[in-house]
């Protein structure tokens, strides 16, 4: 495949899923979490990840080629189902924080991983994104990374021979 993104995708699932195979949906962000009726939650299964690109920043390289700095956006989403407020049972809360140990092997995974087309991923921010009208735990986990891309360029090469008739003075 010859583009960054779709490659990008394909590979981060396999990376998780072979790593954490707890996250039960790895899928694009394709506003699955806007896509509900009132008091209805999506239907994927949870724990799931949404990864997107919010934002990609593109510098010329030579030969109408470019360099990419690409933000890549985990959105890990839970499905609560323990209380944590300070007066539960001390099981219950850690319970209910569990999901903070699956961020954190999360980043395990992703952090330095890097392949032959992109860059080490470097975690940048996290952010919580509550969606206390579905009762989901959202967390959204930015890296940031940078690619090569080279497909503008005409793939098609001339060869070229270069011969030396004469000698080397080292004088």
């Amino acid at each position: 495949m010859n583009n960054f993104f779709a490659q990008f995708i394909l590979d981060i699932q396999a990376r998780i899923n072979l790593k954490m195979p707890e996250i039960k949906y790895i899928d694009q962000d394709l506003g699955q979490l806007g896509q509900v009726g009132e008091d209805e939650r999506p239907s994927i299964t949870y724990p799931a990840i949404l990864i997107d690109f919010p934002d990609t920043d593109f510098s010329d390289l030579s030969g109408g080629a470019q360099l990419g700095v690409v933000q890549i956006s985990i959105q890990l989403i839970f499905a609560p189902f323990s209380q944590s407020w300070q007066n539960a049972p001390l099981s219950v809360r850690e319970k209910a924080l569990e999901y903070l140990a699956t961020e954190q092997k999360l980043h395990k995974t992703l952090q330095n991983w890097e392949t032959e087309y992109f860059q080490a991923l470097n975690r940048s921010k996290i952010r919580s994104q509550n969606n206390n009208d579905l009762g989901l735990r959202v967390r959204n986990i930015i890296y940031t990374t940078q690619f090569e891309d080279y497909s503008p360029i005409d793939e098609e090469f001339k060869e070229i021979e270069f011969t030396f008739n004469g000698s080397l003075n080292t004088n």
